[in-house]
């Protein structure tokens, strides 16, 4: 392991998302994501290692939402990382709120949903409560993530089990990410106690702790990541100064 501070993470994952050389896609905003999902013990880290392999390969262009129907959007990643596209659907999600008291993005076909912990929590600040939704395609767990307005962190809720047939059946498929926005104050569901809850207050100590004693990052992840922000020093050096005479 290697401990890194906030700012070398945040500088080393905004240049590993240059490297990409992508159309799509803020690099600063990302490495936020990224950042601030490890920073409550998340590991944001591993999910953006992930995410660095899909990013290479996936389509860099922008994704078609379907209109409105019943108060909820729906948009197909294809395949694709949330990382790049979660901030532009979110804020037309918000044009459409606009309206109404609640609105519900379906997003389907999409990857490295716990990378939306960052996003979700500025509509927080901006007066909205958000309840999200997933089920981890690595062993079929369902992810709770509820965020009035004005709270700074979320609670999440994290089934012990695999999702049961019923279950499955409420959720769009396994690579999907429902986000419900409101107007109003969102009452918690009732938790079965074979949930794991993380609570608010569990991840302002994770963070107060990053924020004092920095982060413990995998060696390995660490080296990945900084081999991927090597890709700009690269492309600056093509050019050599033999190739000039």
């Amino acid at each position: 392991m290697i401990n890194v501070s906030h700012n070398e993470l945040i500088t080393q994952c905004t240049k590993a998302f240059e490297g990409l050389h992508r159309q799509c896609g803020e690099s600063d905003m990302i490495a936020n994501m990224v950042v601030d999902l490890e920073m409550v013990g998340l590991n944001g880290v591993s999910h953006f290692v992930n995410a660095l392999h899909f990013l290479a390969l996936e389509q860099d262009e922008a994704v078609y939402v379907e209109p409105v129907i019943d108060q909820q959007l729906t948009a197909n990643l294809l395949g694709c990382s949330i990382l790049c596209h979660l901030p532009n659907l979110l804020d037309f999600t918000l044009d459409n709120l606009a309206n109404r008291s609640s609105i519900v993005l379906n997003i389907t076909q999409c990857h490295h949903r716990w990378l939306a912990f960052s996003e979700l929590i500025k509509l927080a600040g901006k007066g909205l409560s958000v309840k999200a939704q997933w089920l981890n395609s690595s062993d079929y767990k369902q992810v709770i993530y509820i965020l009035n307005a004005g709270e700074l962190l979320p609670e999440l809720y994290i089934a012990n089990h695999k999702a049961t047939p019923s279950e499955l059946s409420s959720i769009l498929d396994l690579q999907s990410l429902s986000i419900e926005i409101s107007k109003k104050t969102l009452t918690f569901p009732f938790i079965k106690e074979d949930y794991q809850h993380l609570s608010s207050f569990d991840l302002q100590a994770a963070k107060q702790h990053a924020w004092k004693h920095g982060m413990s990052i995998a060696v390995e992840h660490w080296q990945i990541i900084k081999h991927a922000a090597s890709a700009i020093l690269v492309e600056s050096n093509e050019i050599s100064p033999l190739s000039e005479s």
